[in-house]
């Protein structure tokens, strides 16, 4: 007999239309989809662009039939990109209402953000809040990445005292916390973890959960303005599909153990499933 959570896989895999399936015609000659500096979501290491956010895509690629190339870029730059069309899609995405004018979100897992912070401070944060009402240390956060607005509220009193400075990537956050000139970053557990595994940090940083943060959609953007709607169809179809039969979880497996795959998909499968079946291609 199938464990329980496979027959719900099954259940909500069978609620995806077959006739939704795509074929090639229904695809982009090519989908070039733009990738930036988001930890275990996607990287870049001698050349080779990878990641859990890479690997869902290629499957979703794969079932939908379509060609697909990864390009890199800056996360400031990467919704510049898409927004003048000069790419098709992105990955490891909010959905936020700047977007949704030029571009349609397929979420297929969630995120939340989490403070990381150096051990050299020495006291316990309870929340974000705790953090800039008792904290004076300076957090490094990078350009282009988007916020819950709750903790949008407090890193506008931090930036206010003067404790925010921008950087370009993770890579130089992590950095700069290691050398002692950042106290601190937001950042979600695909982001950390990657950094947390490397012998440089997994002793200097603590992970505090705050509760200003509640599990978010993240997803592929899909441009409106190079994509047919057919296209795009085909692509959610398959994002449905790849949701539905738990495969994004399979993928995410390979990056996390147990735990951390639990609260990452605590919200469950058919919250997923009910937000893809709202999309209007």
């Amino acid at each position: 007999m199938l464990p329980a959570w496979r027959r719900r896989a099954l259940m909500l895999l069978l609620a995806v239309p077959l006739a939704a399936w795509g074929t090639p015609r229904d695809c982009p000659k090519l989908t070039r989809i733009g990738v930036s500096d988001l930890g275990l979501t996607s990287y870049r290491e001698a050349g080779h662009i990878g990641g859990l956010g890479v690997d869902v895509v290629k499957e979703v690629a794969h079932r939908a039939g379509c060609k697909i190339e990864f390009v890199w870029f800056p996360r400031q730059r990467l919704f510049v990109e898409l927004e003048a069309g000069r790419i098709d899609m992105t990955i490891g995405a909010l959905r936020l209402p700047e977007r949704d004018a030029y571009a349609t979100h397929l979420p297929y897992a969630y995120l939340q953000y989490d403070l990381i912070l150096t051990r050299r401070d020495g006291r316990h944060y309870t929340s974000l809040a705790d953090f800039v009402r008792n904290g004076e240390g300076r957090l490094n956060l990078t350009r282009g990445v988007k916020y819950d607005a709750a903790i949008e509220t407090q890193l506008d009193a931090l930036a206010a005292a003067g404790r925010v400075e921008l950087v370009n990537d993770f890579e130089t956050v992590f950095n700069k916390m290691e050398m002692g000139r950042a106290a601190g970053t937001l950042a979600s557990a695909p982001i950390y973890t990657r950094f947390l595994r490397s012998e440089r940090y997994k002793n200097l940083l603590t992970v505090i959960p705050l509760p200003e943060s509640a599990p978010r959609f993240t997803g592929i953007y899909i441009s409106r303005l190079t994509t047919t709607a057919a296209a795009r169809a085909n692509y959610l179809a398959a994002v449905k599909s790849v949701v539905a039969d738990q495969t994004v979880q399979v993928l995410y497996a390979r990056y996390f153990d147990e735990a951390a795959l639990k609260r990452l998909f605590q919200p469950g499968a058919p919250a997923l499933i009910n937000a893809l079946n709202l999309v209007q291609p």
